[in-house]
Order: C-alpha cells, then structure tokens, then sequence
C-alpha cells in the first residue's frame, strides 16, 4: 500500500511538471534564427511602449559562429515586436504565446533579405511586405506624401489601400494563418492608412485637406485591440491627436483666459475633455497617460503636473504606462530647482572650445536655438533689449547655443550680426552630451535658467520678451551679490508655464 502511495505521488509530481512546463511553453514564444552573414552579432527582439514610443527590449541572444541562436520571449497575447543586429538584419514579427518562430536568410534575388517559417510564417512575410510598401509610399511620383495637392494625396492614398488590400488579401485562414493573426494584420494596415493621412493633415489649414480625410483625422480611432498588441501607429496616432485636437483646442477654447491662468489649470483641462469623449476606460487612461508624458516633455515637471503624476498612479493599473510616468518624474527630478545643471561644450565661431562649466560665476541665460528655426530668430531683437538691462554687468552671461547641423550656416549668421552679442557654440543634437538630450528639449527656441553657482533654476525659463524675465535675472543677480558678500537673502523664482501651444508641425 505504501510503494502505491508513494508511486502516486510520483505520478502526481510528474503530472504537475508536464502542466508547468506546457503552461511555460503557452506563454512564450520562440524565434529561431538562422543568418550566416549576422554571425556573432546580438540580435534583440522588443516591442513599443505605446506611451512614450520607445523600444522596449524583450530578450537578445548572441548568435553562434553559423548566425544560429535562439530567442525566447513571455507574451500573454498575440504582439507586434521587432528585431534587429543594428546591422543588417531588422524585421517585424507578429508573434503570439506558444509560437515557434523561424527566421532564415532568404534566396538569392529575393525582395526581403529574411525568410520567415514556422508558426505564422505567412503573416509575417506578408507584415514585412506591408512595410516595404510603407516606405515605397512615403513619396508618390517623387514627392513626399505629406507635400502632394489634396487631390494627388487621395490617389496615393487609394492606391496604398489597394495595395495593402491585396497583399493581406492573398492570405487565407489556415493552420498557420490564424484568424486572430489575419484580423491583427489587418488592423496593422488599417492605423497606417489613417497614420498616412494624420501626417498629410499635419500643419494644413481646413480648405487644404479633402473632405474624406478632415473626417478621419477629426477624430480618435478608437481600437483596443490595436493598443493592446502595440502597433505602432496607434501610438503615433495618439500623439498627433493630443497636441493638434485636444492641447490647441484647449487653447482655443480659453482665449479669454490670462496666460497665466491658462496654464496652471491646463493639465486640469486635458483631463476634463479626455474624461469628457467617454471612450472606453482602457482608451481613456491611455490617452491620459499619453497627453501626461506630452506635457511634461513640454514644461518639465511643473507643480500641475506633479499633481496629475501622483493622481496617475493611483488611478492607472497598467504597469507600463505607470513605468513611463515615474521615469518622467526621475528624468526631471534631476533637473529640478538647486540640482547641478549638466555640463556641455560646443564650439565657439572661432573654432575653440567652450562649456557651460566654463561660466561658472555667473548667472547663465541660455537660448537654444537654430538658423533654420523662424521664431528663433524672430525673438532676438527681444533678447537684445534683454541685455540692455543688464550692460556693463559681469556677473550675468547670455549664451547662445546653436544646434545646427550646418556649420557653415551658423557662422555665416553669427558674424553676421543677426544674433545678439554673448557666448556662443555650436552643439548638435545627436551626441549623448548634447543639451538637447542632456536637457530632455523637444524643440527650439528654448531657455535655460542656471545660477552662478552651477546650479539648476528653471529648465524652461521664461521668453526673452515675457514681463518677469529680467526681473527673474536681478533676483538671481542679487543672490550672487549676496553670497559674495557672506550675506545670504532669500529670493523668489516665479513658476514657467505647464504647457507650450503647438504651432503647426
């Protein structure tokens, strides 16, 4: 009786392995990959993070000496990933639990370097497909889509659709094409046809823009399973969405308000008509996750916004839109008020080398700008009277930080006395150390406020032109005198604005 005993306890571990081991296997997938010409290379697989649209890694794997390896991912649901070496070999894949996945190197002469096999091979030859066909359309008989004639853009758009329509067409229900896959890959299509006409829209004035497409882009295609598997496109949608329907109608609305007020109670107001559309709550908390992380990029981590932050995270139950929330709150903490601003360098129109560090002493007012940027420009003649106030006073310094790209272009302008008198540098966008991503900027013209101290004042200082500003600067000014003095005074920042109304894009 006891060997039966324990032969059943055998039978019952041996029973609760094979059920753990299959449940493992139903919530993953497998992607074997076979490419010689990537031998040694990592290759990784991640998804978008439909808030902020970065990548999320999901796994990597370091292929062997024949471009074998294998990657494994946990997914609860059917998902749009990519992968890629940061070489030759990026595709996207539309993987579901329980896959098994195979991508090989493709024939000879074939149109796409990758061959797909195994668990929906199909749908992902015909998703890769699908992108080339994007990129074929960005320009429609040599012109970009976005700068056609309405007309001319109804018939690339018509044209995209059928082309998609009979690409996915082809595809038929079967053991590898299941029916969740096709109806995925179809909505993949669908959020870039209404991405194609968002981006045409974009900057357009009503009468510029064919009927059909003003009604689509009036309004927010509402598709949870489209957020859930993570297109993309969805997610730029979003984007689109918030800062040309709902921040400029917002403005629109309030004309009557001061600047002032406006902004204090404009994350109150995102809210209000986001809660207002009654869209499903999973599209609600979306949208106002996604309009949260908008504005902070804009304005920092104003006291409005740190308010909504906290609110978020107690009403919000997704993890990944929690994760990009409390990673906006740690990325501007940093830059708050009394922290140490970054350094950065650049160089001079004379070719030497200058950096922030370098004016430690003095209050620093920094404008970021560009040659190519028209209200850049447009706001020096206000930076002249700025200085003005200020003349003949050593212990303020205005910097102007160039972040062109073109060089020659940017010297030309500087000596030729269109930009006002003071420090100036050259400091492209695409180095790590840059201010644009040191600062977390998206867009130009844009101020910085530093003490003499080295330290952090406001990350979005008020315009050369606003009524506060040079009061701002003889406070700081003040507290320098003082400090040199060993005689310490208490001086107040007025707060920047929650928001920045977005001109055309």
């Amino acid at each position: 009786m006891r060997d039966c005993f324990y032969c059943f306890l055998l039978f019952s571990a041996m029973l609760t392995g094979l059920t753990s081991c299959k449940n493992k296997l139903e919530k993953s997938a497998r992607i074997f990959i076979h490419f010689p010409e990537a031998a040694g290379d990592t290759v990784i697989i991640g998804s978008t993070n439909m808030i902020s649209l970065e990548g999320t890694e999901l796994a990597k794997v370091r292929l062997d000496s024949a471009g074998k390896g294998v990657l494994e991912v946990e997914v609860n649901e059917p998902v749009f990933t990519y992968i890629n070496n940061g070489k030759n070999m990026a595709a996207s894949l539309l993987i579901a639990p329980g896959d098994d996945c195979e991508i090989l190197a493709a024939e000879p002469g074939a149109g796409f370097p990758l061959h797909f096999a195994g668990d929906g091979a199909a749908v992902n030859q015909a998703l890769n497909e699908c992108q080339q066909l994007r990129s074929a359309f960005d320009k429609w008989n040599g012109t970009y889509s976005f700068q056609l004639e309405g007309n001319v853009f109804l018939q690339a758009r018509d044209s995209l659709q059928k082309s998609y329509d009979q690409l996915i067409g082809k595809l038929k229900v079967s053991n590898d094409v299941t029916a969740e896959k096709l109806d995925l890959l179809k909505r993949h299509a669908a959020m870039h046809i209404i991405f194609y006409q968002y981006n045409f829209a974009l900057g357009k004035d009503s009468s510029e823009i064919p009927q059909s497409v003003w009604h689509v882009v009036n309004q927010f295609p509402v598709d949870t399973i489209a957020l859930k598997a993570g297109i993309f496109d969805y997610g730029m949608i979003a984007s689109f969405y918030y800062n040309n329907k709902i921040n400029n109608a917002i403005y629109e609305e309030n004309n009557g308000l001061d600047e002032d007020t406006l902004q204090a109670n404009f994350p109150l107001l995102v809210e209000e008509k986001i809660k207002a559309a009654h869209y499903p709550k999973i599209i609600e908390n979306f949208l106002r996750v996604k309009s949260a992380h908008i504005q902070i990029g804009w304005s920092g981590l104003t006291p409005e916004l740190r308010k909504l932050t906290k609110k978020l995270e107690q009403e919000i139950s997704s993890a990944g839109a929690k994760s990009v929330i409390r990673e906006d709150v740690a990325r501007w903490e940093k830059l708050g008020p009394g922290k140490p601003a970054p350094d950065f360098s650049g160089m001079t129109p004379d070719s030497k080398r200058l950096a922030l560090s370098d004016l430690r002493g003095k209050v620093v007012y920094v404008d970021v700008w560009a040659t190519w940027c028209g209200p850049c420009v447009g706001a020096f003649p206000d930076s002249r009277k700025l200085q003005a106030k200020f003349k003949g006073n050593n212990r303020i310094a205005f910097l102007y930080v160039s972040i062109d790209r073109d060089t020659l272009a940017w010297q030309k302008m500087v000596v030729s006395g269109k930009v006002p008198a003071g420090h100036h540098m050259l400091n492209g966008p695409d180095e790590a150390g840059s201010v644009w991503n040191l600062y977390h900027l998206r867009g130009v013209p844009h101020y910085l406020l530093i003490d003499d101290l080295g330290r952090m004042v406001a990350t979005h200082a008020p315009h050369p032109s606003a009524s506060h500003t040079a009061e701002e600067l003889q406070s700081l000014l003040a507290a320098a005198v003082a400090r040199s003095e060993n005689q310490p005074r208490m001086r107040r920042i007025k707060g920047m604005p929650a928001t920045a109304k977005n001109s055309a894009w």
